[in-house]
Parts: C-alpha cells; sequence; structure tokens
C-alpha cells in the first residue's frame, strides 16, 4: 500500500454550488488503482470505511457470462461505474459498466485503444428548503481486480441555492502517463455529473392529436406508471405530454412537449421521497 492524499479536479457547472470537503483523510490506496467511476451518497461515507479509509465492493454475478455487479456493503447510493477490464483478467477487453437508476442522459465514451474513458450524467432531484449533500466518492479498480470506493467532496442542495431550472455540477479526472513502443502516451478517466433542480411531477397527461388538431384521446398517468410502450391511434397525427408539477409553495405548474410522427421514444419523471428522481424511457409505435 502506499499512502497519498488523492487529488481530483472539481469544476462548478452552469449554477453556483457550494463544494466543501470534510477532514483531510490519509487514504490508504493500493498502488496502481485507477478511477473507474463515482459512488454518489447522501451521506459521508467516511463513517463506512474500513481500514485504510477505503470502502471494498464484493463482486456479484448471477451468471457466469453476466454483467458484474459491485455492492458496497450496506451503503446506499447511486453508482456510476464505467472500465475496460485491465489485461490478465481472461476477459481482456471487456467493458463492464455498473449503472443505477436516478440517472438520466447517460454518455458514455470509451477509447479502447488508450484506455480513456469519459462518463457525463444527470441526477434530476427535487430540492427541499433543508440542505441535501450529494457526496461524490471516487470509486477506483486496484490491479488485484478489487474495487472499492473513497470519500469524496460533498456539494450542497437547497431550493433556496437551487431553484427548478438550475444546474450545478462536479467533474473529477485523473491522468495516467505511460510509455508504449517508445512514445509517452497518457490516458485518463473523467467523470462529469450534473445535478438538474426540478419541481416533484404529480400527474402526467397523453394527449393524442389527428392532423386536424381534433382531440382523439387523452390518458391521466401517476408518475412512474406510464407504460414503457406507447401505441397511438391509427389517425392520430402528433402526442402531447402535459406533466403537472407542483412547488415547494404548492403551487401547481403544467410542463408541455409535442412529439410528432417522427418521434420514436419520449421521457417522463417519477420522484421518491428522497427527491431523486427516476428516468423513464417509453417507446412510441406508430400505426
Amino acid at each position: 500500500m502506499k499512502k497519498r492524499t488523492a487529488a481530483f479536479l472539481i469544476l462548478a457547472l452552469c449554477f453556483a454550488a457550494v463544494l466543501c470537503s470534510g477532514e483531510a483523510l490519509d487514504v490508504d490506496l493500493p498502488e496502481g488503482s485507477r478511477l473507474i467511476g463515482l459512488l454518489i451518497t447522501t451521506e459521508d461515507l467516511s463513517a463506512s470505511a474500513g481500514e485504510g479509509g477505503i470502502l471494498e465492493a464484493s463482486c456479484v454475478r448471477t451468471a457466469p457470462d453476466e454483467e458484474p455487479v459491485y455492492v458496497f456493503g450496506e451503503t446506499g447510493g447511486l453508482r456510476l461505474i464505467c472500465f475496460m477490464r485491465p489485461g490478465g483478467s481472461g476477459e481482456d477487453g471487456r467493458i463492464v459498466y455498473n449503472v443505477d437508476d436516478g440517472f438520466a442522459a447517460i454518455d458514455f465514451n470509451v477509447d479502447e485503444a488508450s484506455g480513456t474513458v469519459s462518463m457525463d450524467a444527470v441526477l434530476r432531484f427535487v430540492p427541499g428548503q433543508a440542505e441535501t449533500r450529494f457526496f461524490f466518492n471516487p470509486v477506483r479498480l486496484a490491479p488485484s481486480g478489487q474495487v472499492f470506493a473513497v470519500p469524496g467532496d460533498f456539494m450542497a442542495v437547497s431550493a433556496a441555492m437551487n431553484p427548478p431550472g438550475s444546474s450545478a455540477g462536479q467533474t473529477v479526472r485523473e491522468e495516467w502517463k505511460h510509455t508504449e513502443k517508445g512514445r509517452e502516451i497518457t490516458d485518463a478517466t473523467e467523470i462529469t455529473v450534473r445535478i438538474d433542480a426540478v419541481r416533484e411531477p404529480t400527474e402526467i397527461w397523453l394527449l393524442q392529436f389527428s392532423r386536424r388538431h381534433l382531440l382523439l384521446k387523452s390518458e391521466a398517468f401517476r408518475p412512474g406508471t406510464v407504460p414503457d410502450l406507447l401505441e397511438p391511434l391509427a389517425e392520430a397525427e402528433y402526442l402531447l405530454l402535459e406533466t403537472v408539477e407542483k412547488g415547494l409553495d404548492g403551487v401547481l405548474f403544467t410542463r408541455r412537449e409535442v412529439f410528432g410522427r417522427d418521434t420514436d421514444h419520449l421521457n417522463t419523471l417519477s420522484c421518491g421521497e428522497d427527491g431523486i428522481c427516476l428516468f423513464h424511457d417509453h417507446e412510441v409505435r406508430w400505426k
């Protein structure tokens, strides 16, 4: 083990956010470990970290050919992990993903030649009057294959600081230099997570209109109950998606989106008691 304090690049995006860290922690990082993702929690990971200040993950497989899932004990949180298995693992070149529900608009870019990985994700959240802290805990991969998380900085989110429509985020980046065929090569892992403040959706309406703008059908859904497959009527020309949202003061807002016959997917949100929203993708199959 080599004792060092890992350094990360932190960027504020779009809206001012409070980025803080607790007491400086010396973490025992296995030599040669690499950044492969983030574990986002609303509690300080320091309380769960074991010897050396790290929280080891167990690898769970339901079948030999299934994607491995990394479980961080009883610690809750959202995992955003992507990496290429290193040489000698018996699965060279295989890309491993662990992404939890709660992330939306996820974009991965993997350069298999250099090993450079970039991840961009959005987390939609209903801020309350009280402050919520999101801890961005780096997840690392040791040469032995062990995956572990280390305590990271937090971002404070509240209704006063983050009104609906605002965004704030963090970028964590780590670079490595190595020599290959006499040339120095730099590869990196870069992870950007943006938190979008939204209002709580309370009701969703799906309306179907004809070419002459006549209402053909209307359906109301609770958030999270819209079918995965939507099949509009044969005479329907476009859809109107209305999402009724509630502000902290109880005032209702209606957000409207129009989707024509060139649309094959649309998205809705549902939010839990913790304020974190789930992103739902719906296929639209026109007749």
